[in-house]
């Protein structure tokens, strides 16, 4: 069985919300609250979360959270998880990318982005939606084989005759990466088309990778704005 560890890329620096991670959810900072999603599931080996920030490593060690220290200078939370992945100092199969700002995942979300990872090297989540979503959504397209051609934060597939029998997906940041690929990489985050839709993904897409998407049965609350974190106390979450 593929040994799968976890590696919770943490920053204080962003932009829609400083500080969100260490926002209260449920008596604990928003990436505690995560890394002990990850803790609970039973999917992987060890848990880790992956921060350049001092308060946060800092948090860490006072909470008996394993941590690993990573420069300030990543244009994207894979490339933090990537830089981490290379200090783990034991064997493993797979390294799963859990987001800081998750603290609602199902756990049953993280077996099964780990158990989509097959011939392809990167492997993700989507559901399907048919409501139009904002920018803060991000749209993906499948083929048969249930890879991802392309992600987006714009609408996609466009419709050009009436409606369209196309099933449109939203994609949930979250990853799985085999362990060659992490190790190998060559892209750096920064291909124009990562940059242009500010989507790490694309980066893979750019670079030749396809990328194994499974489905979920539907969305997870995420707090990218304040106004996320006050929907999520207004609706019970919280």
């Amino acid at each position: 069985m593929a040994k799968a560890i976890c590696i919770i890329p943490a920053r204080l620096e962003s932009s829609r919300f400083p500080n969100k991670i260490l926002t209260d959810i449920q008596g604990m900072p928003m990436f505690e609250r995560v890394y002990h999603i990850a803790q609970v599931s039973g999917v992987f080996a060890r848990v880790f979360v992956a921060s350049p920030n001092p308060e946060i490593l800092e948090l860490c060690e006072q909470r008996g959270i394993a941590a690993i220290a990573t420069s300030f200078e990543h244009p994207c939370g894979s490339s933090r998880v990537f830089e981490a992945a290379l200090g783990v100092d034991e064997d493993w199969d797979i390294v799963v990318n859990l987001q800081a700002d998750q603290p609602f995942l199902p756990v049953s979300y993280l077996k099964t982005v780990v158990e989509a990872i097959d011939v392809n090297p990167v492997a993700t989540i989507a559901y399907e939606s048919e409501e139009v979503k904002d920018e803060h959504t991000v749209k993906v397209i499948r083929n048969k084989k249930g890879e991802g051609v392309y992600f987006s934060r714009y609408p996609i597939p466009y419709v050009v005759h009436g409606d369209s029998p196309v099933k449109k997906y939203c994609h949930l940041g979250l990853y799985a990466y085999k362990r060659e690929f992490v190790l190998n990489y060559e892209g750096d985050f920064r291909s124009d088309l990562a940059i242009q839709e500010s989507l790490e993904q694309l980066d893979f897409i750019h670079h030749g990778y396809a990328i194994d998407v499974a489905l979920v049965p539907h969305a997870v609350p995420e707090v990218n704005t304040p106004e996320d974190l006050i929907i999520a106390r207004n609706s019970g979450l919280l």
